[in-house]
């Protein structure tokens, strides 16, 4: 019979010779099933030196429907995170007890407790399953969200965020995307994830300072209450279940993880993004109400800023995919956002200057957004993924909480010593080594 096997590069490849007796599962090759287009190779079987075909593979309707599922539920749960970004250094140094350092420690005590649990997370869903560890981290989000819109006072605030950052679930989302689709499509499919979540970023961004200058900074909370049941519901009744023989084997050892450079590069990474990202927008809105801009005002700021990212990353990363050339997005991506840095350092006193500033940074930091998921669950086993992104969560949060920290005492000591910071830190990035695609070694 007609042999299918997944190459070493990710590849589909399928035999075309009848009389093939040898298992094309050595040498490399495992069976594959899903929708394939044919063109030929010049590759040979290692078993049999049979000719080969070099299968295009495109979603089928169980991987378009686990990346709509994954999506939704990723994006509701985000969408509440991205209303408070834009405002919460404006709206919470003004707590009771309230200043910048102690903002900034709000700020960034959902990420520290994230950074935290990711690992665990991830890796009880490499042996107990995906969608139950998803469910009680989306639980644990919306009581903590609650707790968020009871706090009186900025130590109730931090402590709040606390708790709502241990709803730690974003390294089980990855790895059960990755569980569900084919290497060849991955990063397409991390994309449209990607599109879906940039979707949910733009609109809390412009809701966010709409909806707070409505209903109040604690009523905000509330809604992403509300947003987690959402997304636990919908979790709970359509999210797909990834079979137990897949997260029940032996998992990769954390060791191996660690001791991988591809990987070390891939974390180095999100640690990197996560802290200029918190560091940018602890900074950005009060820069803006600095030149006058009232905080109802902000989503006219984001809106514009964030049209580059919403017209150019998809078709930029799915041109670069399909010809193998995604090296150049992570150079691109790695350069704008140096420009934003540069440019809000050097002329944060000009509307002109931020527009560009954030425009830029926005446009680098969505580019990578698709990229590093999809390259690092290239890079590991079905087994193993759940521990590995947990990691790749870890570093991405720990960012994000020292960003958020450091940049409330940063700007308490200079407005701009944040960015001066930031700009060292993506410089610093580039000379130990920005990722690599998955074809490619150090």
């Amino acid at each position: 019979p007609q042999g299918r096997g997944e190459g070493k590069d990710g590849r589909t490849l399928i035999s075309r010779i009848d009389s093939c007796t040898l298992s094309h599962t050595e040498g490399g090759f495992r069976k594959h099933l899903g929708p394939y287009l044919l063109r030929p190779t010049r590759e040979n079987c290692p078993q049999c030196r049979i000719e080969v075909t070099e299968a295009k593979h495109t979603f089928s309707r169980t991987e378009a429907g686990a990346v709509i599922i994954v999506s939704l539920v990723v994006a509701l749960r985000l969408l509440g995170i991205f209303l408070l970004l834009p405002i919460f250094s404006v709206y919470a140094s003004r707590y009771p007890g309230a200043n910048l350092p102690l903002a900034g420690v709000a700020f960034g005590s959902y990420a520290l407790t994230q950074s935290l649990l990711q690992i665990p997370m991830g890796w009880a869903s490499d042996r107990w399953g995906r969608k139950p560890l998803l469910l009680l981290g989306l639980t644990l989000f919306t009581l903590g969200s609650l707790s968020c819109g009871m706090a009186k006072n900025i130590a109730q605030l931090i402590i709040a965020r606390a708790v709502q950052g241990s709803g730690a679930v974003a390294s089980v989302a990855i790895a059960t995307l990755a569980d569900m689709t084919h290497p060849n499509i991955r990063a397409q499919a991390f994309a449209v994830t990607g599109i879906t979540i940039g979707s949910a970023f733009m609109l809390g961004l412009l809701a966010g300072p709409l909806l707070a200058a409505q209903i109040g900074f604690s009523g905000l909370f509330y809604l992403l209450a509300a947003l987690g049941a959402l997304a636990t519901l919908t979790a709970g009744w359509f999210f797909p279940s990834v079979a137990r023989s897949q997260t029940k084997k032996s998992a990769t050892s954390v060791k191996s993880i660690l001791r991988n450079p591809e990987l070390r590069l891939i974390y180095l990474a999100g640690f990197v993004l996560s802290f200029t990202l918190n560091l940018f927008f602890f900074t950005y809105p009060l820069s803006w109400t600095d030149l006058g801009v009232e905080r109802s005002q902000l989503w006219e700021v984001y809106l514009i800023i964030f049209i580059p990212s919403l017209l150019f990353v998809f078709p930029y990363v799915r041109y670069a995919e399909r010809r193998g050339r995604l090296w150049g997005v992570v150079r691109v991506g790695w350069l704008s956002i140096l420009v934003g840095y540069a440019s809000y350092l050097f002329s944060a006193l000009q509307k002109w200057g931020l527009y560009v500033s954030g425009a830029a940074f926005f446009l680098g930091y969505t580019m990578f957004q698709p990229l590093l998921p999809s390259f690092l669950t290239q890079r590991l086993p079905p087994e193993g993924r759940g521990t590995a992104t947990g990691f790749y969560n870890f570093a991405g949060f720990l960012g994000a909480s020292l960003g958020g920290i450091l940049a409330g005492t940063l700007s308490h000591i200079d407005h701009s010593l944040p960015e001066a910071v930031g700009l060292a830190v993506i410089v610093i990035w580039a000379l130990i080594g920005l990722p690599n695609t998955p074809d490619t070694t150090i």
